[in-house]
């Protein structure tokens, strides 16, 4: 099932970062990796202005949305502040289309759209690996229209080295960037694991869960509501003692008006 509407490119970047760096600090048996996802989505379709409603978002959700609405509000907060707040993520989505024009204009004598498909290829396998973490968007997208051009068979080793980039010293490192990055992805053959290794993976993942964080265990559900009952405790002291400060300056105020 595809998500309703169709979501952007730059939201599946975005929540695939956030879902990366959320687990650089946890651990998958503190927080489920399935509930944190969902939230990542939820939380990259804010950042990215790709405007959904909680409603219309549970909608494309399986299971129960009413309980996948209350996991995604409740871990919000929880995944901005894993990720330190910065919240802003750079895709190589926007750079590529850069190239694409700048091939256009400095070197049309290759057809760029024909490299598209080949470098939304590659883009989907960048997000497999741990190479959105370690190198700048722009890199990723020159090693994306690099990879593409070879799979087309056009060469584009002029247009990079007296085009793009004529500083050797910076030629250099770039070059090595890009050759790392096209190593990474071609390596990591991903292959999505078949529905009994996710199953088996599911039951193993549920008997080492910490149940402080399960929102389904008793421990869970008695924690929170010792907090809800602390919280209530707390707003009728609150409301208690500002009773009675407002009773003593009233007082106040009316032996001062006899006097």
């Amino acid at each position: 099932m595809k998500f309703q509407p169709p979501m952007s490119k730059a939201v599946i970047g975005t929540a695939f970062s956030y879902f990366k760096r959320f687990f650089l600090y946890n651990s998958v048996m503190d927080y489920h990796p399935k509930e944190i996802l969902v939230t990542c989505v939820y939380l990259a379709c804010k950042i990215e202005e790709f405007n959904v409603t909680i409603a219309q978002f549970v909608a494309n959700v399986r299971g129960d949305r009413v309980k996948a609405q209350e996991i995604i509000l409740n871990n919000e907060l929880l995944l901005m502040s894993a990720v330190k707040f910065h919240l802003t993520v750079h895709n190589p989505y926007r750079p590529v289309e850069g190239f694409l024009i700048d091939l256009k204009t400095r070197h049309p004598i290759l057809e760029a759209e024909n490299l598209r498909p080949y470098i939304d290829e590659f883009l989907d396998k960048v997000l497999m690996t741990d190479v959105p973490l370690m190198y700048a968007p722009a890199q990723i997208a020159l090693a994306s229209v690099l990879e593409a051009a070879r799979k087309c068979r056009e060469h584009l080793d002029v247009y990079v080295t007296s085009i793009l980039i004529t500083d050797e010293e910076m030629l250099q490192s770039v070059v090595d960037a890009i050759r790392t990055i096209r190593l990474m992805v071609r390596v990591k053959n991903y292959e999505p694991p078949s529905r009994d290794t996710v199953k088996a993976l599911e039951k193993k993942l549920e008997k080492c869960r910490n149940q402080e964080n399960n929102p389904d265990s008793t421990i869970y559900k008695t924690r929170m509501m010792e907090e809800l009952l602390e919280e209530d405790e707390r707003t009728q002291q609150d409301y208690s003692t500002t009773l009675a400060e407002q009773r003593m300056h009233f007082a106040r105020l009316i032996m001062e008006s006899k006097h």
